[in-house]
């Protein structure tokens, strides 16, 4: 079967396999909000390139603002809220045989609305997590063979939930991620999906004058499924306002692998608080297909507008 790449929106050529395209990962529930309230607006505008073959395809998309909003409470405690994707099934791509023409089209996926609450101990963190999810997504099935043309359509619900606890002590940090499950509502039926328990531990010792992060994660994935449960890391290294970061990321989609590479710059703003420039990279592969992918991520933190409340 020759596969023709379409353009992509906002997704994963990959996505259209499992629960779609997983953005959680290396996330863990500790904060370096401790002294004044934080509220911060990310932008991701995105682009990318498919090849298969002689085939390239590319896009410019702009995601919507995400949010989150971090303050201390009372005694080292820490509260915080915020949203973000999860999980994006997204797609646009084009299968042709013989007289088989198929294009297959989704959008939408899952969102994620979380609350934290930190305590800063001295020595180090402790953190919980909850987190309510949610979304719809929507397929289209275009085929066509001859003079025959058929559409199939299909639209998805979703809800659920999952949550979080670590333990940072000193240069060393343990999170796990446990009891989350999806509602997937679609028209005849409704089927539930157990989230995968996820295993963090970090690393963060000084070197060179600045600091290393060392982060290995694994996923557990449970039930009959075809899923993998993958072994994930990502090495980085700051100092000052810069940062540069490597990451390792197979799919738990069999054979889908990931290689990406973060490059970060926060510039202080003058009684604001700060805006964080990271430039995103990414290629993805499965067989012959490749996804080069390209972020440049706009963060803008608020801090000092908050500063005389909070002293």
């Amino acid at each position: 079967m020759a596969l023709i790449l379409m353009a992509i929106i906002n997704a994963s050529i990959f996505s259209i396999d499992g629960i779609g395209e997983d953005l959680s990962i290396f996330r863990t529930p500790f904060t370096e909000v401790y002294r004044m309230a934080h509220i911060e607006f990310t932008l991701s505008p995105e682009f990318s390139v498919l090849n298969e073959g002689g085939n390239f395809r590319g896009i410019f998309w702009t995601n919507p603002f995400n949010f989150s909003f971090t303050v201390p409470i009372t005694k080292g405690f820490i509260f915080g809220v915020g949203n973000l994707e999860r999980l994006s099934q997204s797609f646009d791509i084009y299968f042709e045989e013989n007289e088989l023409e198929m294009h297959v089209v989704g959008d939408g996926g899952i969102e994620e609305i979380y609350a934290n609450l930190n305590n800063n101990f001295g020595l180090g963190e402790i953190a919980v997590r909850g987190s309510y999810l949610f979304g719809n997504s929507w397929e289209i099935w275009d085929y066509s063979v001859g003079d025959y043309h058929l559409v199939d359509s299909m639209l998805y619900k979703y809800h659920g939930k999952i949550f979080c606890g670590g333990l940072k002590f000193n240069l060393f940090s343990l999170s796990y991620e446990c009891f989350g499950d999806i509602v997937m509502e679609k028209a005849n039926a409704d089927t539930t999906i157990n989230l995968p328990e996820r295993l963090s531990i970090g690393l963060t010792p000084d070197l060179f004058g600045g600091k290393i992060s060392l982060l290995f994660e694994h996923s557990f994935w449970g039930g009959n499924n075809s899923y993998t449960s993958p072994n994930r890391f990502k090495i980085g290294f700051t100092k000052r306002n810069l940062s540069i970061h490597y990451f390792f990321n197979p799919w738990y989609l069999s054979e889908v692998t990931e290689h990406g590479l973060i490059v970060s710059l926060a510039t202080p703003i003058r009684n604001l608080g700060s805006l964080t420039l990271n430039l995103k990279t990414s290629l993805k592969s499965k067989g012959s297909i490749r996804e080069f992918k390209i972020i440049p991520q706009f963060q803008l933190t608020l801090e000092e507008i908050f500063s005389r409340r909070w002293r």
